[in-house]
C-alpha cells in the first residue's frame, strides 16, 4: 500500500479519536487499529515498536484518571474524597484533593482512550511503512525537513533494538535483566545512538545533503508572514462571529504565502528517484475514501448528529449507539480489509539509488 494511503489512515484516525466523545465509538475505533496492526505488513523492528507505543498509550490512560482521582472533580455520582490543601482564590481556581466524582473519571478515561487510540494508529504506521518510503514521497519543498523526520522515525525502532541486542548480550553473559540493570541498558542505547547519528551526519555531509540553494527573500518574508496572519484568523474566527470573513480572508492569505514559499523551495531543490513509486486507482481510492470519512466525522461532530459527542456531566447517562456512527468507527479498518483481499498490493520493496548527477539529493536508503 502507498505510504500516501497510509498517512490518510492515520490521519482519519486522527480525527475520529479527537473528534468523538462517544467511548463506545472510542472502544470500536481502538478495535479497529488493533486489527489493521495485526495484519499490516511488518518491519523488523514493528512488533516491539507498536507493543512500546501500545504501553505508552495504557501508561497515559491510567495517568489521566490518575489525575482525575488527585485533582478531584465535579459532579452528582460522589465516588470518594481525596483530601488535599485549600489553595486561595488568586491562585487561578487551583484544586488539589476533594470529591471525586464518576463523572470526572468517565471523562478523564475517555481522553485517555483518544489518545492511545492516536499512539496506537502512529504505532502502526512507523513499523508497516519505511521512513525512506514516507521520504520519497515528501515534496522537494519539504526535502530536508521531511529527511529530518525520517531519522527521528527511525530513532525508536533502533533504539529497541540496541536494547534487545544488549539484554541478549548480557544474559549470554549470566547478568542478571531487571528493574536493578536498567542503567546497564540504557547507558549502552544511548551511547550507541550518539555514535550512530554522528556516522549518520558524517556521512550525510559527505554526500552533500542541505546543500541546496536558499529560496529568494521575498519567499522566506512570506513564509514568515504566515504564522501572523493565521492566529489573528483563528482568534477571530472563533470570538467574533462579524468579523468570520476576516478570518477566512487571513487564512486565504497565509496558505497563499504559504503555496508560494513552497514553489519556490521546491525551485532551489532537485531531489532524484531511482523508482517512483505508483500510486494505483486502489490507493487513489483509499486516500480519497479516508479524507472524505474524516470530512464526515467533523462535519457530523459540527452537526452533534451520530452520537459521536458524549457529556458524561449530563446526568451520565448510557452512550448513544448510532448505526451511522458505528459504520464510521469501523471504517478505520479498512486498511485490514485490504491487506486480506489484496495481500500482494499491500507491501512494496526497496529500491537502491541510482547514480545523481552532482549537487542533487537522491531519495534512497540511509540506514542509520
Amino acid at each position: 500500500m502507498h505510504p500516501l494511503a497510509w498517512l490518510a489512515w492515520v490521519t482519519l484516525v486522527m480525527v475520529v479519536s479527537l473528534t468523538a466523545t462517544n467511548p463506545l465509538y472510542l472502544v470500536v475505533v481502538l478495535l479497529a487499529v488493533v486489527l489493521v496492526g495485526v495484519l499490516a505488513p511488518r518491519t523488523s523492528t514493528a512488533v516491539a515498536g507498536v507493543r512500546t507505543l501500545a504501553m505508552a498509550g495504557t501508561a497515559l490512560f491510567l495517568m489521566s484518571l490518575a489525575v482525575a482521582v488527585l485533582n478531584g472533580g465535579y459532579g452528582e455520582h460522589v465516588l470518594f474524597a481525596m483530601p488535599g490543601p485549600d489553595f486561595p482564590g488568586w491562585m487561578g481556581g487551583l484544586r488539589l484533593g476533594g470529591p471525586v466524582a464518576a463523572e470526572s473519571l468517565v471523562a478523564a478515561g475517555v481522553r485517555g482512550l483518544s489518545i492511545s487510540c492516536v499512539l496506537l494508529a502512529f504505532g502502526v504506521f512507523n513499523g508497516a511503512v519505511s521512513p525512506y518510503r514516507v521520504l520519497r514521497t515528501a515534496p522537494a519543498a519539504l526535502f530536508h525537513a521531511g529527511l529530518i523526520v525520517t531519522v527521528g522515525l527511525t530513532l525508536l525502532p533502533s533504539s529497541i533494538e540496541d536494547i534487545r541486542r544488549i539484554r541478549e548480550m548480557q544474559a549470554l553473559r549470566g547478568g542478571a535483566t531487571g528493574v536493578r540493570n536498567l542503567p546497564g541498558l540504557v547507558v549502552p542505547a544511548v551511547i550507541g545512538g550518539l555514535e550512530r547519528s554522528m556516522k549518520l551526519a558524517e556521512a550525510m555531509e559527505a554526500r552533500g545533503y542541505a546543500s541546496a540553494a536558499r529560496p529568494p527573500a521575498p519567499a522566506r518574508l512570506a513564509a514568515l508572514s504566515s504564522a501572523p496572519l493565521l492566529l489573528p484568523s483563528g482568534w477571530a474566527w472563533f470570538y467574533y462571529d462579524s468579523a468570520r470573513w476576516l478570518a477566512v480572508a487571513g487564512a486565504v492569505a497565509a496558505a497563499g504565502a504559504l503555496l508560494w514559499w513552497a514553489t519556490a523551495a521546491a525551485k532551489t531543490s532537485h531531489v532524484t528517484r531511482f523508482r517512483r513509486e505508483p500510486l494505483t486507482p486502489i490507493d487513489r481510492a483509499a486516500i480519497g475514501g479516508s479524507l472524505a470519512l474524516a470530512a464526515a466525522a467533523f462535519a457530523l461532530r459540527s452537526l452533534g448528529a451520530a452520537g459521536l459527542a458524549y457529556n458524561p456531566f449530563a446526568g451520565l447517562a448510557w452512550p448513544e449507539f448510532e448505526p451511522a456512527g458505528a459504520l464510521l468507527a469501523l471504517a478505520v479498518a479498512w486498511p485490514a480489509a485490504h491487506a486480506v483481499l489484496l495481500p500482494g498490493a499491500a507491501r512494496h520493496g526497496e529500491l537502491p539509488a541510482s547514480a545523481a548527477p552532482e549537487g542533487t539529493n537522491v531519495v534512497a536508503e540511509v540506514h542509520p
